[in-house]
């Protein structure tokens, strides 16, 4: 559940105590449905690599108005599902609605009943015999997927894997495609983000002061499931935001300041950043040298000097409001060749441990940061495959041992070093198919047709349907959409995303 938080509310939450209307009304039919479990599941030892366990739900708290529960753990933790306000932390009341166990609602419906100590019921999803569709469903009611996923013990930041794999196949693969656009061709993706067919929008080339206006416009279609707006804004040569929020100077310029003073300069870049509806930076670049395409870009030639402004950064961009995302995994910095023209091989994975990895693992050991990976062939790993294709470098380096469970991006798979073996739609398959989340397109063009390859690579099996949810579930944290407050059943009992545009189709 979110952050641990006392146990405790105000009292005015006595009002949302007790069983959602209309609980006891139930068919004997209803009555008769199998037990989904006897008992609130008890909270497990946490296990021997150090992660929470799931903790029991010993109470729920209807919310504001109604809408959303406050599921509270045994540990003292509150998850509000269903609303975004946490209940205010005062004195601890004593807590009469002990879950005691928990039923399915309606033969077809994704509603589960739980039943609570003082013999009253609170329906937590779609909720029993009724089966709320589009505008009828309180804004983030949650599925009974995840409600289900819940009371057998799973830890809550772990239940939306379980929700994505209820949103429609186009939704899953649209979240898996960044394309890049000009701020004059925002317009043009109307039709891709009002039915999520990307995840993204690179905006490239300079800005005007009304590129809010056409940011917010995009939003709007997009509604329940938003895009993410990125940028380049590293400053030096490389700032796209330069004329609208200012100029910050390179990387190499920043190490004149102190690390606390480039946090608190890209935390106020940030601010602007985000007022404009950016949302994501490709930033800070923690490459160690600066090598071929990479230059002023980097910090340095010292790794520590690399992390310590590199952590500085993601930090001021996190504190501003902005997704940070580093780069270029596992480090260009000294590698043969910029990437922009040609593949690029690096020294061997040996000699990269001792040096080009070192900022790596301590960011993602460190902070939330997503990781963009770079086209650079690393001998004794990739075996001639650039990075962001190859699994052994996703999979294997960056994710088993580093140990990033967070978003993965490639670097844009327009460069020269990937145009000149395969093409945009292969590249952003293979690099699925590697473990990266987010493949960074062209435009809108080379949108639909990254698409229509990964789904015929889904219908056909080369890709399985588990990495595409997994992928989609990690573009969805990023975005700080929960999966399930997306997903529920129409009236015909098919999987919707609940729009109104979309339900029955």
């Amino acid at each position: 559940m979110r952050a641990a938080l006392c146990l405790a509310v105000l009292l005015s939450a006595a009002g949302w105590l007790a069983a959602s209307p209309g609980a006891g009304a139930q068919s004997s039919g209803e009555s008769d449905s199998p037990p989904l479990v006897t008992v609130a599941p008890e909270a497990e030892s946490p296990g021997s690599d150090g992660e929470p366990a799931a903790p029991r739900i010993v109470a729920v708290l209807r919310g504001p108005a109604g809408v959303g529960y406050w599921l509270i753990g045994a540990d003292g933790s509150i998850e509000a599902i269903g609303t975004t306000i946490l209940p205010i932390v005062g004195d601890q009341p004593p807590i009469h609605t002990n879950v005691v166990g928990a039923r399915l609602g309606a033969p077809g419906a994704l509603g589960v009943w739980l039943q609570l100590a003082d013999n009253s019921e609170v329906a937590i999803g779609d909720p029993g015999p009724t089966v709320l569709t589009g505008e009828e469903r309180p804004l983030g009611w949650l599925s009974g997927v995840g409600v289900r996923q819940l009371l057998s013990g799973a830890w809550w930041t772990d239940i939306d894997q379980w929700c994505t794999a209820e949103l429609s196949l186009p939704v899953r693969i649209g979240q898996t495609i960044m394309t890049a656009l000009g701020e004059r061709s925002l317009g043009f993706a109307v039709e891709e983000a009002r039915d999520r067919r990307i995840g993204g929008i690179l905006l490239q080339g300079p800005v005007t002061e009304h590129v809010w206006r056409r940011i917010a416009e995009l939003q709007d279609f997009a509604d329940r499931i938003p895009l993410i707006f990125a940028v380049d804004e590293e400053g030096g040569r490389v700032q796209r935001l330069a004329g609208v929020v200012g100029r910050l100077p390179s990387a190499a310029a920043q190490t004149a300041k102190s690390p606390a003073e480039v946090t608190e300069q890209a935390a106020n870049h940030a601010r602007k950043m985000a007022a404009l509806g950016f949302t994501m930076n490709f930033a800070p670049v923690i490459d160690v040298g600066g090598g071929e395409g990479i230059g002023d870009r980097s910090f340095g030639n010292d790794p520590a000097t690399v992390t310590d402004y590199g952590m500085a950064t993601v930090e001021g961009l996190s504190a501003g409001g902005v997704v940070p995302v580093v780069k270029h995994f596992p480090g260009h910095g000294g590698a043969s060749a910029d990437t922009h023209e040609e593949l690029a091989s690096t020294a061997p994975l040996s000699e990269l441990r001792q040096r080009d990895l070192l900022p790596f693992a301590a960011v993602v050991g460190a902070t939330d940061a997503a990781v963009m990976v770079g086209h650079l062939n690393v001998p004794g790993l990739t075996g001639g495959m650039p990075a962001s294709l190859s699994p052994a470098a996703i999979n294997g380096l960056l994710r088993d041992e580093l140990g990033h469970s967070g978003l993965i991006v490639t670097d844009s798979l327009v460069m020269g070093a990937i145009r000149s073996q395969w093409s945009v739609s292969e590249a952003a398959l293979l690099a699925i198919t590697a473990g990266a989340d987010l493949a960074l397109v062209g435009g809108l063009e080379d949108a639909a047709a990254a698409f229509s390859e990964i789904e015929a690579a889904v219908a056909e099996g080369r890709l399985s349907i588990e990495r595409l949810d997994d992928a989609a579930t990690n573009v969805l944290r990023a975005k700080g959409v929960f999966a399930c407050t997306l997903v529920g059943r129409d009236g015909l009992g098919r999987p919707v995303l609940y729009d109104p545009t979309l339900v029955g189709r």
